[in-house]
């Protein structure tokens, strides 16, 4: 292939091609144009799949099962790793078979709808906003005064834009998002239906007979590359910015209270909590129906186990689980002593 080659976007691809994509070492020889990833067990010879015979990113070795689907797999071309058989078959060798799927993925299926340049008749928008010639907004949009839309920005049916909220360079908002006041978003941000950003904080004041609502100001900052999944809430801060860092990761159902800031490569999976105020370092990722309570500090590269409660601060690169939350050996070991404690009540 020619240095720097790169396919039209969808496009089938012969085998020489999808290792040129992949940055791997073909093996084997076929004439087949491929068009989709596909699983081991519905996959056909049309059909890209990956499998790797080591222990995987979170530290499983391959089921007896999985091991079966990938010898009886009817896929024309196998993505694989340095320590596979693949029987003679026609395959490309990389170091990470699962990421090089997604880059082939993403040629091929990407789930982000364009919509057509320009502004959809159905869209309103406010003779005081300023809308770039190039952006994209769908049917149904509602954009307020005040409201800047930069070169690119891809907005979907249904979409609200506060007013003083910035969208950047080739941004996708789906159906349903809305956009608060003060809301910044960086480059290629996707966020999925009916997400909130911007809401007032949840910030009230006792004043001995009432709870008084203190204003929320502050607006969200949203970095570059940031994914947010469906139904998620991201709160405005008091004064300054809640803050989301470039390449995080938040999926559906995500909650993140007023003044939180999260680093760099975050993951929330569903259902994460995040009170007021929380800081959360580079990297550092809260499994399903995990949480924290406001004002603690979550170091870089710490993983916070599922359903886990975070009352304290957590030390960079800890493991942490349980409710409230501890290291995890110790966790192991407290469970380990319920159950030896539960059998002796016999």
């Amino acid at each position: 292939m020619n240095p720097g080659w790169t396919p039209e976007p969808g496009t089938p691809l012969n085998a020489e091609q999808v290792a040129a994509l992949v940055d791997g070492t073909l093996e084997g020889e076929t004439g087949q144009y491929f068009e989709h990833v596909r699983d081991l067990e519905s996959a056909t010879k049309s059909d890209v799949v990956f499998f790797r015979s080591g222990p995987n990113g979170i530290g499983r070795a391959p089921a007896q099962a999985e091991l079966e689907a990938f010898q009886n797999t009817a896929a024309g071309l196998l993505l694989v790793d340095a320590l596979t058989d693949a029987s003679g078959r026609a395959c490309i060798r990389v170091a990470n078979p699962a990421l090089a799927a997604a880059k082939l993925a993403q040629h091929w299926e990407s789930y982000i709808t364009e919509t057509a340049m320009g502004i959809h008749p159905t869209a309103v928008v406010d003779k005081a906003a300023k809308v770039d010639i190039s952006a994209r907004i769908g049917p149904h949009c509602v954009i307020a005064a005040g409201a800047v839309i930069g070169a690119h920005a891809n907005l979907v049916s249904g979409v609200h834009v506060g007013e003083g909220s910035r969208v950047g360079d080739a941004c996708v908002l789906n159906p349903g998002v809305v956009l608060g006041p003060r809301v910044e978003m960086g480059q290629k941000c996707v966020v999925q239906a009916n997400t909130v950003i911007g809401s007032a904080g949840f910030g009230y004041v006792w004043s001995g007979s009432e709870h008084v609502h203190m204003p929320q100001m502050g607006g969200v900052q949203i970095g570059e590359r940031v994914e947010i999944g469906a139904n998620s809430c991201i709160d405005a801060g008091t004064f300054q910015p809640t803050v989301i860092g470039d390449n995080c990761l938040l999926d559906n159902h995500v909650q993140i209270g007023h003044n939180s800031k999260l680093g760099r490569f975050v993951i929330l999976c569903g259902k994460v909590g995040i009170s007021g105020s929380v800081e959360i370092g580079d990297g550092a990722i809260f499994a399903g129906s995990s949480g924290a309570a406001g004002h603690n500090s979550i170091g870089p590269g710490a993983k916070i186990a599922v359903k886990a409660v975070v009352t304290s601060n957590v030390p960079a690169g800890a493991t942490y689980a349980g409710n409230p939350a501890v290291d995890y050996g110790l966790h192991q070991r407290m469970q380990i002593m319920l159950r030896r404690m539960a059998r002796k009540k016999k």
